[in-house]
This record gives structure tokens, C-alpha cells and sequence, in this order.
């Protein structure tokens, strides 16, 4: 599959920050301030179980806006034995396939994706809920106020998920996505569209959403919040996911690396700006710049793993993405990728 048929969430919140970058204007500024404020003062990270040194000490992981954990995370790598830590805002499937990243981390439907396409990974475990939202004009109340409105998407494949996404939520809201009038343009700016009275819903995530709320153009409202809204809200959006070679090559490395995400996570303040600082400052994100937004998209979500249940969140997703004709996979055929070992053990060695 060419790249540019991924779903990777990268490819989608890397597309969030450019565009915040396009919709920011003073306002949002004066709300969240160019520089950060001092952090609330973080939880001590728990003591780790001895264990063997890792395999490699090198570690290279991709991570969005809104992943504070592996934003904050590399002390901890390196507590864990890693020297070479490689933090990046761009890669994905892609990059795990070709063994450019040893993790990333996946949306649930651009795991079916990236199976579909060959890629060989495993899913290990989850870290929040995510940061999704559909936005619409104020004469479009709800979702299912959508049906015979029009929505202006670059594809209708799985990859976009200005698309898919959309239509998952439609189709659990009990809406027939064929009663929505979507119309492809490949070169389409979906946000400008709305922005002008000329799209009646739009998909938006991480620092996007953020430049959408302060931007005086819009006069529309959240008709979706995947962080508020139920069932959404008690799954998964962001899985950590492994090369599948380097997983099995690299056992010891590979819980040493998620259990210093999760250190990281357990000891995040509830302002994450030290971590947008700590990513924005290595130049993720669009550097110093956005650290506005990053830090605002860091705040976003809870960040609770150990509430975390990705086999749940594939079961949900598996059966409307074959609903929507978006994939072909049977959940018990994705769930086969998912190796919770390491989440387990974990959720009993890291006390809170």
C-alpha cells in the first residue's frame, strides 16, 4: 500500500499541527499563553523491578501532540538503559515497517489498516482515550442532525479519517453514513471550508482543535468529543504498537520501554507543560513556537493506563469498520497482534 494510504494517527495529528499553525491567531495566545506556566508538581515515578539490561540501547519511537508520556519519557529511558533515545513527531506505519522506529503508536483502526497493508507489529498496550472532535455549525445540533448535510472529504478511504472517522461515529450513532452527502476533493482544505460556511462538519485533533476554539472565524460548536463522549471516552485511541521483529528480538528492551512510558505517565502533573516544552524545545511539533498548543492538546486527554483495555477497544471498533465496508478484518483476526503481557505485568509491578 503506498504511503499515502496509511492511517497512522502521525499522519493525521502531524496534518492537526500544520493546520493549527495556519488558524492561530492572538487570541489563542492570550488564553494559553506563549510561555508556559509552571507545572503542578508531578507524582514520583515508582521504583522499577530489576531486570536485565535491555538488548540494545538504542530506542526510537514516533508520538503525537497529545502523547505527554512519551513526550516526558526519555529521563526514564535512559534510567532504563537506553543511551540512544529518538523522540520523533514523524514516521508511523511506514516507518515501523521498514524498521525505522521500533514504536509508534496506533490508532484502532490504523492497526486494521496496517495489517491490511502487510505490515508486520504488536500492539502492547494503550494510553488514553484520545482527542478527536467533530465540529459543525450552529444549524447542525448533533450528529444526527448530519443526515442530508453536506461534508467535504479528500477520500473516502480508510486513511482519512476526516472520512472514516466520521462515519464510524455516524454509523454507532445510529445514522446511515449514505444519508450524509460527502463530497471528495482531493485538494481539499476540509478546515478552511467550514471555516467559511462551506463544509457542515469537520474533523479535528490534538492542536487543531485548539486553534478551532480561539479562532473567531468559527462560529460552530462540538457535536463529537472523543474524550467526553460515551462509549468513546472508555476506549482506546492511542495503542502502543512495536515492530514485530524488533519486539521478539528485543523482549527485555521492549518492557523496559513501555515501562518508562508508563513511569513517565504516572508522573505527569495534571498541566503537561513541561512536557510540551521538553518536546517543542527538540523542535516536535513546530518547536517553541506551538508550545501553546501542544500544551493544550497534552491536556486534553486523562492519562490513566492502567484503565486501559485495548482488546476491548478492537472488538468495538472491528465490527463497524466491516459495517462501513472500511475493512474486511474480523476482530478475533486483529486481536491475534495483540501481546499484553508486558501491560499485565506491569499493572501489578507499577504501584501506584
Amino acid at each position: 500500500m503506498s504511503r499515502g494510504h496509511e492511517i497512522t494517527r502521525r499522519e493525521v495529528l502531524r496534518r492537526g499541527t500544520a493546520l493549527a499553525a495556519g488558524l492561530m491567531v492572538a487570541p489563542l495566545f492570550e488564553a494559553c499563553g506563549q510561555t508556559a506556566a509552571p507545572a503542578n508538581t508531578a507524582s514520583p515515578a515508582p521504583t522499577p523491578t530489576p531486570l536485565p539490561a535491555p538488548e540494545t540501547t538504542t530506542f526510537r519511537i514516533q508520538c503525537a501532540s497529545c502523547d505527554a508520556p512519551v513526550m516526558a519519557a526519555e529521563r526514564y529511558l535512559r534510567d532504563e538503559g537506553f543511551t540512544d533515545v529518538q523522540i520523533m513527531d514523524t514516521g508511523g506505519a511506514a516507518a515501523l515497517a521498514a524498521g525505522k522506529l521500533d514504536m509508534t503508536i496506533f490508532f484502532p483502526p490504523s492497526i486494521a489498516n496496517a495489517l491490511q497493508s502487510g505490515t508486520k507489529l504488536v500492539a502492547l498496550g494503550g494510553i488514553h482515550p484520545g482527542c478527536v472532535e467533530i465540529w459543525a455549525p450552529q444549524s447542525v445540533p448533533a450528529l444526527t442532525n448530519l443526515r442530508g448535510k453536506t461534508v467535504v472529504v479528500r477520500s473516502k478511504a480508510l486513511s482519512e479519517l476526516g472520512y472514516s472517522y466520521l462515519v464510524l461515529v455516524l454509523k454507532q450513532a445510529g445514522v446511515d453514513p449514505a444519508t450524509v452527502n460527502f463530497v471528495v476533493q482531493a485538494d481539499a482544505d476540509p478546515v478552511k471550508l467550514y471555516l467559511e460556511g462551506k463544509n457542515d462538519a469537520v474533523f479535528a485533533a490534538t492542536t487543531a482543535t485548539a486553534a478551532l476554539k480561539a479562532n473567531p472565524a468559527n462560529k460552530g460548536h462540538v457535536i463529537h468529543t472523543q474524550v467526553m463522549d460515551e462509549p468513546w471516552s472508555k476506549l482506546d485511541c492511542c495503542i502502543l504498537a512495536a515492530n514485530a521483529d524488533w519486539y521478539r528480538a528485543n523482549p527485555i528492551a521492549a518492557k523496559r520501554a513501555l515501562r518508562a512510558i508508563y513511569r513517565s505517565a504516572d508522573a505527569l502533573p495534571t498541566d503537561r507543560a513541561d512536557a510540551a516544552k521538553l518536546a517543542t524545545d527538540k523542535g516536535l511539533f513546530g518547536g517553541a513556537a506551538n508550545v501553546a498548543l501542544v500544551r493544550e492538546a497534552a491536556n486534553m486527554v486523562p492519562v490513566d493506563w492502567r484503565t486501559s483495555d485495548i482488546e476491548k477497544s478492537v472488538r468495538f471498533f472491528a465490527p463497524l469498520l466491516n459495517d462501513t465496508g472500511l475493512s474486511k478484518l474480523t476482530a478475533d483476526e486483529i486481536v491475534k497482534v495483540l501481546d499484553l503481557r508486558i501491560f499485565r505485568e506491569l499493572t501489578t509491578e507499577l504501584k501506584k
